[in-house]
């Protein structure tokens, strides 16, 4: 299937900078060797390719220009550890409650439907704007002499903070918990929040998930409106799906479209990561990331994140089901991060039948990086090792290492076959699990 990325040519109206606060991103242990950086873009509108024998599918993501930066290495390795305690206090008791009594209790003939006004009045105050903010550089796209001597065209201070990219969030709790995407807060030094009232709140991110493009932030405050979260396996192609969400921007802050379930369970990858999605041709633009698909009854059954467009497509939009989202919210209430996801805790790349020829090596793994205290390190691995096979299993790529990983938990055993300066060995991993800083 075609391979879709992440592309900000969305909402921006931000001046030229550069983000002092470059964390990585919360990704799986191993990810493809060679990354295709991506390139910063400067205000002008970019024409998009177009290629004699294709189509190039563009997602439209509402997301930062940080993410325009490629990954760093340290994108690939993170804090591991064995085991964490989970810290859930009385607030996070009674979201988790609110999101398990969301799940229906009753049958759909038991439901009243709703008109469209009903649900756009009912659902509406509690989708809002969510503001990426990061640190002004001093650099200028325009002037790259101005951060030394300035040119009167930017008043930007250095250090100030500044906006590089805005999308939708949804409030679920009436104390303030709302989720929204992972990339609309990306790379962010700090977030606010912009209620449908125009009130505007400082939002902490408690806690997001790469993997599955999903971020839980936290305002302070109460009697927050907030939606309530529907069962989206329950849905039909076919049925009413309801867009709310803030395309461009807060100038068109709550705007609501219309359309129909196109498909269910559509499987498609986004920057290297596969997605289950559902497709809808209700209206969603850039901004409208994070913000709600909503089905008859007035309960959030979406998250909008993503749209494919070109000059002869439309109304192809996705979003990341309910059913998918539930549990990942619930660890990033309970934890802050997703648990139970295995990790090797190594970055390789893939030495191919040519390379192996070239160099005198082996076909396999080449394991370039490992992070002090890995499961690796402690099993014994060493930087140059060659791993060819996993519990039996030859791998030639880090991608068919990580399928066979990631049938496992954390704490269970893999046999490795690594290849040492020409000798096998055989060794005995165990999984550690997943934590991000």
């Amino acid at each position: 299937m075609d391979e879709y990325k992440w592309n900000s040519d969305d909402y921006q109206n931000a001046p030229e900078v550069t983000s002092e606060n470059k964390t990585a991103e919360n990704t799986e242990c191993f990810s493809t060797l060679v990354t295709t950086p991506k390139k910063k873009k400067s205000k002008k509108k970019i024409a998009m390719p177009i290629f004699i024998f294709s189509i190039i599918f563009t997602m439209i993501i509402s997301m930062s220009a940080y993410a325009l930066l490629a990954p760093s290495v340290s994108q690939l390795v993170k804090e591991f550890k064995l085991s964490t305690n989970s810290n859930v206090g009385d607030a996070e008791k009674k979201v988790l409650e609110n999101i398990s009594s969301a799940n229906p209790t009753t049958t759909v003939s038991n439901k009243t439907k709703l008109e469209i006004p009903d649900i756009a009045e009912k659902v509406g105050p509690a989708v809002v704007g969510v503001v990426n903010m990061t640190t002004y550089s001093g650099y200028s796209y325009n002037n790259p002499y101005g951060f030394f001597f300035g040119d009167g065209s930017n008043q930007q201070q250095q250090g100030q903070e500044v906006e590089q990219g805005s999308g939708s969030g949804i409030i679920i709790s009436e104390d303030g918990y709302i989720i929204t995407n992972n990339h609309v807060v990306q790379g962010a030094s700090s977030l606010k929040v912009i209620l449908n009232t125009g009130e505007e709140f400082t939002a902490t991110l408690k806690g997001s998930d790469s993997r599955t493009d999903l971020a839980l932030l936290k305002i302070e405050g109460k009697k927050f409106p907030y939606a309530t979260l529907g069962d989206s396996t329950a849905l039909r192609v076919g049925d009413l799906a309801v867009a709310i969400g803030n395309p461009l921007g807060q100038e068109l802050a709550g705007t609501v479209t219309v359309g129909y379930i196109s498909a269910l369970n559509r499987t498609m990858t986004i920057d290297n990561k596969q997605l289950t999605l559902i497709q809808t041709d209700a209206a969603i633009n850039p901004g409208n990331s994070g913000g709600a698909l909503v089905n008859c009854y007035g309960e959030v059954i979406g998250i909008n994140t993503a749209k494919v467009s070109s000059s002869s497509l439309e109304g192809l939009g996705f979003a990341i089901p309910t059913a998918e989202a539930k549990p990942i919210i619930e660890d990033l209430i309970a934890n802050g991060y997703v648990k139970g996801r295995p990790v090797i805790g190594i970055a390789g790349r893939a030495i191919s039948a040519s390379d192996a020829k070239r160099y005198n090596l082996v076909e396999g793994i080449y394991v370039y990086s490992m992070t002090d205290n890995s499961p690796a390190h402690m099993a014994g691995l060493k930087i140059g090792d060659i791993i060819t096979e996993c519990n039996g299993k030859a791998v030639k790529t880090v991608d068919e290492l990580n399928e066979i990983k990631n049938k496992y938990k954390p704490n269970d055993t893999l046999k490795l076959k690594v290849w040492r300066t020409g000798e096998t060995l055989d060794v005995n991993l165990i999984l550690g699990e997943e934590v991000p800083n």
